[in-house]
């Protein structure tokens, strides 16, 4: 007999009720259009339990009736599904050059989207306001249907999902932000680390969904890693887990306390292979002919999307420099896979684009140094992804909310 249910949680009777709430709710997304008895079928649940757990879905307009089944002799069952327009919710990932908005229904379906430059300290934090107030007005969403705003950040939030303690890239330090949008706003808020989102984005819609143990990679302006362990985002005793940036491969430096980035990404993420590249093309005046043409000489031009691109086009020492570069990222993906023995890695940031030429040397060289390999894919949802794993985290704090596997009941602030 196929069932869905099969981890059973000791715990009060209401934290079984929202749990089950959450089960029935990702049945009827998955499965539906679906009747009430095919639904106490496959979560196991009784015919009473479901009906009684249904009255507030139904209410809410989170589940509604569409139709009946084909009858069998006797009266037709009335068939559920999921309405993904009964709520939305805003979701912002905040960068150090540019800040990203969107409004996304329940499933995950992206309305509208829009951006603007990002700034430090208090004058970023109005951006983020204006923002979503511009969001909302643009998407036309009343606010009885905004269910919440979730907001990634490059920096350290608490364990609530509050108060960002550290976020040096926009001078956030010790930042209630949660208190500040809920006065605003009137919603539940969430909030975490941008790469933290990037893996929760990828959970619900991306390449690890289904997946109960895996790691996203982001490869950007830094290096960082959500890290997907029994099905949720692990954070860490100080919820600053995934910070490998700082990780110390070889014979990349001495032992010291980094000052800004860290050791890995000062040479594998994007501004880090710029800078290599400029400082070797201004101490020799014939390296790198293909790049220099590429930037018509001006090397201040150099990002990393030009060393890919003139490495494509054979410029020797651009070949070298990727080749560094994807040999790092794959030693660091190989110490993770083999310290964490995960299904699938995905790997995202703007140095994904570069497609193949990043992908296949990871995967030979963690294929090689793994004993348990997982799979490696590129992320689809790109920079979505953040924005979805934001939104994500807002669903965990509501009771209908529509993932169970990483449903989190504690009350807000």
């Amino acid at each position: 007999m196929e069932h869905v249910a099969g981890t059973f949680l000791k715990g009060s009777a209401k934290l079984m009720q929202q749990l089950n709430t959450s089960l029935i709710l990702e049945v009827i997304r998955e499965k539906g259009p679906i009747s009430r008895s095919e639904l106490a079928r496959l979560t196991e649940l009784s015919n009473p339990a479901v009906s009684a757990l249904l009255e507030p879905l139904l209410r809410d307009g989170v589940v509604r009736e569409i139709g009946t089944d084909a009858s069998t002799g006797g009266r037709p069952a009335r068939l559920l599904a999921f309405n993904a327009r009964a709520g939305y919710l805003v979701g912002i990932d905040v960068g150090g050059t540019i800040i990203v908005g969107a409004v996304v229904d329940l499933a995950g379906n992206i309305l509208n989207s829009m951006s603007c430059p990002s700034a430090r300290g208090e004058q970023s934090v109005n951006i983020v306001l204006d923002l979503i107030e511009e969001l909302i007005k643009s998407a036309c969403v009343p606010q009885d249907a905004l269910w919440g705003i979730g907001v990634g950040i490059p920096g350290v939030t608490d364990v609530d999902g509050q108060r960002v303690t550290h976020a040096p890239a926009v001078g956030w330090d010790d930042v209630h932000i949660g208190r500040i949008i809920r006065d605003r706003f009137g919603v539940p808020f969430f909030a975490d680390n941008d790469v933290n989102c990037f893996a929760r984005g990828e959970l619900w819609r991306g390449m690890l969904k289904g997946v109960t143990n895996g790691v996203a990679i982001a490869v950007g302006t830094g290096v960082g890693v959500g890290l997907i362990i029994d099905g949720r985002v692990y954070q860490g005793a100080h919820n600053a887990a995934g910070e490998v940036g700082y990780w110390l491969l070889g014979s990349l430096g001495p032992i010291e306390k980094p000052t800004g980035f860290g050791p890995l990404e000062s040479i594998a993420a994007g501004p880090g292979i710029a800078g290599q590249a400029r400082r070797d093309l201004e101490a020799d005046a014939q390296l790198a002919p293909r790049l220099r043409d590429m930037v018509g000489g001006d090397l201040s031009k150099i990002t990393a999307r030009e060393v890919f691109e003139a490495a494509l086009l054979r410029d020797e020492y651009c070949e070298k420099l990727v080749e560094q570069t994807t040999a790092y990222l794959g030693i660091l993906t190989a110490n993770i896979a083999s310290l964490l023995d995960v299904e699938k890695v995905v790997i995202g940031g703007g140095l994904s684009r570069a497609g193949n030429q990043l992908l296949v040397p990871i995967r030979n060289i963690v294929e090689t140094l793994c004993p348990y390999p997982p799979q490696i894919e590129l992320s689809t949802l790109r920079e979505d992804a953040a924005i979805l794993g934001a939104v994500s985290g807002v669903l965990n704090l509501r009771e209908t909310s529509i993932n169970f596997l990483r449903v989190h009941w504690e009350d807000q602030d």
